[in-house]
Parts: structure tokens; C-alpha cells; sequence
């Protein structure tokens, strides 16, 4: 059931909605401006409500404006949904079962249509066990989000989890956005809370996450223009603000030299801990030293072959990172992908260096001592598949290291002996820099489909997209995979569910797998 309030109620009011209500039990609040909502108990108030102002308070903390903000699970199977004024008007977008108003109604505009290569499928398979292949940030969440509605997860992993792209020691879980209002802007601030929320919620101890957020400091003209022009955004000051290097080093414990922006909720993390919580879920069977080698559909189950074992499945979604374009389904293998070699370095923590407060970031990045070392980087290596560690990257970053505070990387490498290696991996992105995310078709049968957009790229079509049933991707986060990836995992679970779709209509669409081709068929037109 939908309830929708066209303001913040009091907190006495979502707690008797819960205690009157069935679940699973989704309640909207519109927020009628931008700014943030208050979720403060009464001085009499029941313990429901006691419970839900200590969890809001601590789950807003993110909450954004350029987009919804979906916080799964406040209870169990209670999920709330954070709607900006831009966005309140349209719930059609988001909710296709009817909703039911406490309040006053907020006009509503018609869910948008979009062109049959960007609508959903029109069938949903039931379903009953989902294949993720890909142990990653974006397979393991796949798998979690999935779980978390009771469905069976079986996750092929080629060798072990959080081994490739999710491999580094520590990540930084930020958003490096434009002062404009881009899909990657939308994409990176919803995804970014939805993350921070995550980790709230699995690793609540914080002993592989945290720090005192992030500092995003100027290192070029560019970047100081961009960080004055988000100072502008009062609505977000919460999430980041302007800060000179006075103010940056009070806040990171060592000397700064530049101005920069402070994401204040911003964390380092070690992503393989984060992997390793989205799996234990009691319904996910992790499989490792299981690649899928072949992919075949029965007209029912998709059938999964391993070297050891054939996996039978009502759904496939493919998270396979830099590993994509080897995917045993070609309309998977086939997507606009760019791999790029990243190499991480790590430096054992000196007196000097255990005073870092908060991560570091600008052309490179440094986070604070976790166990004794810090992780700074990285590399971005173009047209290079291999993954070797190599002290010439290892040299590089250091160099960037100096850059970023010369005095940090001075302290850490005075000593002059053997620091420990780090780590080296593909990053796999796409040609436009957004994930890949959504249904997968049949390529070949939706260029034959929409071949007249060759010709006449306005040409009316409505013949329906030629979808593979059951069939998913979750893949091309590039460096962003932290913010990005276990949002869109709840995106391709809401598909798989017909569940309400976290990302809003033009993210689907931005992010939709059938993009590159539409795009192609279009370039024929216009280069013939």
C-alpha cells in the first residue's frame, strides 16, 4: 500500500499509519521545499515513534534535492520515500499501484511514455531464483536488494568477491558532481545517500568505514570554479560547503593548502567488508571459482553453465565489472564499454600522518590510517588490460601524492624504505560515462525493429522493445561504483519485482542498455 502526504507529518502520524497499515508498506512524504524535514519525537510519544525519530535522524543526514530519496527497510518492510517538490508531482513515475492520500492531494502529471526501446518490459517472469554473476560492489548488492524481497540469489563469482574493481583497501564514498543539474549529478547525489544509508545499516560498528568526511580540494582553476559555483547551492549545505584551507585544517588535522569542499557526511571505506555484509544475507549462495561460461534460455529458465555445475534460473543479471565484455550473453558482452587500469598505493602510518581527520581528494586522493596504512591514489591508464602492480604507477602516485600536500607525502616517505604494494585492476566504464543498468534485449532483433530510425530518427514506431525474458545488467560504474552501484541494484530489483523504481524516468532512460544501439541506428541517419 501507498500513503502519501503532500508535507511532513508528525511523526505521531507515520507511526499510527504503520500500526494500522499491512505490509509491505510504502509511505511518500512530498517535500514542499527544500528544505530539510524534521523527524523529532513528542515529549509524551510512544516507544514506535521514539524508534522512528531516532532512525530518521540518523538516515536523513543525505538527503537530497535532485532526486528521490528511498530509504529501504525503516522497519521491516516499511520502506519511505522522500519525495523533492519537482519530483512530488509525478508519483505516477515511480508508483503504478494507486495511492492513497492522508492529506490534501498534490496535482499529479501523468506518468511519462517513454519510446518503446526505453519502456519496461510488459511481461514480469516470476520470480524464483536470480542468477547475479559478479561478486562485486554491484553484484553483491544486486544480490542483497533481491534477497531482502525473499527471492533465492545464487552469486557466480569467477575467482572471489570484491577481488577486481571493488578490490582497493580504502574508497571514498562521495559525489563529485557538476553545479548542474546532469543525469550524473541526479545519479550521484541519490546514490550517494543510498549508500551512506547501506552502510548505516550493515555496518553499523563502523570498523571498516568512516572517517571525518572529505575534503575535495582546489588543485586547478577549473576545479576551484566548480567548487565556488556548488558553495551557491544553500539547499545542499549540508551535504558540502566552501571551506578555506584555515577552515580545512582545523577539519582534516594537518596542514591544507588550498581551498576546497567538504562533504561532512563523506567516508573512506574498505569495499570488500561492504561486499562481504551485502552477501552474508542467509538467502544468497555465493559461488567463486564459478565463471559463467555459457548462458542458454529454455522458454522458461535461463540455464547458467559453470565449470563445476549448471545453475537453473527464472532471472540473470549480469554485474560483471571488467569482465563485461567476455559475458556469456553477447547482447551483454556487446555494450559501449571502456576499461581503464587503476593502481592504488599504500604508505604505513607515521606520528604526522595518524593526525589525518578526514580523506583527501583533488587529482588524486588519500584517506585517513585504517590498520595502519593509507591508501592514495590513483592511477587512470587508457588502452592497458592488464593488472599487474607496477612500480612505475607506484612512482606516479606519489607524485600525485605531492601534489595534493606536499608536506603529507614528505612526512610518509622520509624514511625512505619498502612500503607495502597496493592494488591494481580495471575499472570498467562506458563510452558516456554512465553505468549500464536495466533489461537487456536482443540486440540484433531491436536494430531489425527500429531499423527505420536509421532513416528518419523522429520515424513513429510502436512495435515493443524485443526484450530477453528475465534477463538484467548492473555493470560500467567505473571509479563512481561506491555511490552508484547499490542504488541501481535497487533499480534492477524493482524491475524484476515490478516494485516502485528508485531512479527517476530520465535515469532509466540515461541508463537503459539499449541506448548505445539506439544511438547507432541514429548516427546512420546523420552520417549515411
Amino acid at each position: 500500500m501507498n500513503l502519501v502526504w503532500n508535507a511532513p507529518p508528525p511523526l505521531a502520524e507515520i507511526a499510527a499509519a504503520i500500526e494500522s497499515h499491512e505490509v509491505p508498506l510504502y509511505l511518500i512524504v512530498c517535500l514542499p521545499n527544500s528544505t530539510l524535514p524534521v523527524f523529532k519525537a513528542a515529549e509524551r510519544a510512544g516507544a514506535l515513534e521514539r524508534k522512528l525519530s531516532d532512525i530518521l535522524t540518523t538516515k536523513i543526514t543525505c538527503l537530497q534535492f535532485n532526486g528521490p530519496n528511498v530509504l529501504h527497510h525503516i522497519l521491516p518492510n516499511v520502506h519511505l520515500w522522500l519525495m523533492p517538490s519537482e519530483h512530488a508531482s509525478h508519483l505516477a513515475d515511480y508508483f503504478s499501484t494507486p495511492l492513497q492520500w492522508q492529506t490534501e492531494i498534490t496535482p499529479q502529471q501523468p506518468p511519462q511514455q517513454p519510446k518503446p526501446w526505453y519502456a519496461p518490459p510488459s511481461t514480469h517472469p516470476q520470480a524464483e531464483h536470480v542468477v547475479v554473476v559478479g561478486a562485486g560492489i554491484a553484484g553483491a548488492a544486486t544480490a542483497y536488494e533481491l534477497a531482502q524481497h525473499g527471492i533465492r540469489v545464487s552469486v557466480l563469482e569467477t575467482a572471489s568477491p570484491a577481488l577486481a574493481g571493488s578490490g582497493n583497501r580504502q574508497g571514498l564514498l562521495y559525489a563529485k558532481i557538476s553545479p548542474h543539474n546532469t543525469e550524473q549529478t541526479e545519479l550521484l547525489l541519490c546514490g550517494y545517500g543510498y549508500t551512506h544509508r547501506l552502510l548505516q545499516q550493515l555496518l553499523p560498528e563502523q570498523n571498516a568505514w568512516g572517517g571525518y568526511g572529505v575534503l575535495h580540494l582546489n588543485y586547478s582553476a577549473t576545479e576551484s570554479k566548480r567548487n565556488q559555483q556548488l558553495d551557491q547551492h544553500s539547499h545542499h549545505r549540508h551535504l558540502y560547503r566552501y571551506v578555506t584551507d584555515t577552515e580545512a585544517t582545523v577539519i582534516a588535522g594537518i596542514d591544507i593548502f588550498s581551498d576546497g569542499l567538504y562533504w561532512p557526511q563523506g567516508v573512506w571505506l574498505n569495499p570488500r567488508h561492504l561486499v562481504h555484509a551485502l552477501i552474508s544475507h542467509p538467502l544468497i549462495e555465493l559461488h567463486t571459482n564459478a565463471p559463467a561460461l555459457s548462458t542458454d534460455y529454455d522458454g522458461t529458465h535461463w540455464h547458467i553453465r559453470t565449470p563445476s555445475k549448471t545453475f537453473r534460473a527464472s532471472h540473470v543479471v549480469y554485474c560483471m565489472g571488467a569482465h563485461s565484455p567476455n559475458a556469456p550473453d553477447i547482447n551483454a558482452a556487446s555494450q559501449p564499454y571502456r576499461l581503464i587500469r587503476g593502481q592504488t598505493s599504500l604508505a604505513r602510518t607515521t606520528s604526522g600522518s595518524a593526525k589525518l581527520r578526514c580523506a583527501l581528494s583533488g587529482a588524486s586522493y588519500i584517506s585517513p590510517a585504517w590498520e595502519g596504512l593509507h591508501c592514495f591514489g590513483a592511477t587512470f591508464i587508457q588502452h592497458d588490460k592488464e593488472t599487474d602492480w607496477r612500480e612505475s604507477e607506484n612512482q606516479s602516485n606519489r607524485q600525485e601524492l605531492a601534489e595534493l600536500n606536499p608536506a603529507l607525502a614528505a612526512d610518509l616517505f622520509s624514511d625512505g624504505l619498502p612500503q607495502p604494494q597496493g592494488h591494481a585492476a580495471l575499472r570498467c566504464d562506458s563510452t558516456d560515462h554512465l553505468p549500464i543498468v536495466g533489461p537487456l534485449a536482443d540486440t540484433a532483433a531491436l536494430r531489425q525493429a527500429y531499423a527505420k530510425l536509421a532513416a528518419d530518427k523522429n520515424y513513429p514506431i510502436n512495435t515493443p522493445c524485443p526484450y530477453l525474458p528475465g534477463a538484467y545488467i548492473n555493470t560500467a560504474h567505473g571509479s563512481r561504483g561506491l555511490a552508484t552501484a547499490p542504488l541501481c541494484a535497487s533499480a534492477i530489483a524493482a524491475d524484476i519485482l515490478d516494485l516502485p523504481n528508485p531512479l527517476s524516468p530520465r535515469l532509466r532512460t540515461a541508463l537503459h542498455p539499449n541506448r548505445a544501439a539506439i544511438r547507432a541506428l541514429i548516427k546512420q541517419q546523420e552520417n549515411p
